[in-house]
């Protein structure tokens, strides 16, 4: 896929440094973020997995906000959780990510949940980098 960013405009640009690799430590440049990261679960650590759902919901969250604010029903309150799972081939090197995304939109069926969540797949920039790349499943609640 080619994408023409000459012909866009630019949003955002963020920043993160790390040094330690996953038994390290991530920082913003600007402060706004510094966190630990572990294999473990040391008490104040997280890990590259967490950081990818808490992005990867927060970002497909958002882009179903279209779609509902479209159909007038975007004071709806809503959540979606993201749940990473790292993998381990038969090679040390060969890792792979698995994702799942559980969307709830209050008042709304599962159904109908589902069809916004397919809606924000097609917006979502997170969406898009993973697409042929990792399995992504869509649940509704």
């Amino acid at each position: 896929m080619t994408v023409n960013y000459e012909g866009m405009k630019k949003i955002s640009v963020k920043t993160m440094i790390n040094e330690g690799g996953r038994e390290g430590e991530s920082k913003a440049p600007n402060g706004s973020l510094d966190v630990r990261t572990s294999m473990s679960d040391k008490p104040g650590t997280t890990t590259p997995e967490q950081l990818f759902a808490a992005g990867y919901s927060a970002c497909f969250n958002g882009a179903m906000s279209f779609p509902l604010e479209a159909d007038g029903k975007g004071d709806l309150k809503r959540n979606v959780r993201a749940e990473v799972e790292l993998f381990n081939g038969p090679e040390p090197t060969d890792f792979q990510l698995r994702v799942t995304l559980i969307g709830h939109i209050e008042g709304l069926s599962s159904e109908e949940t589902m069809a916004y969540m397919q809606k924000a797949e097609q917006i979502c920039p997170y969406a898009k980098a993973v697409a042929g790349n990792i399995e992504v499943d869509l649940k509704a609640e």
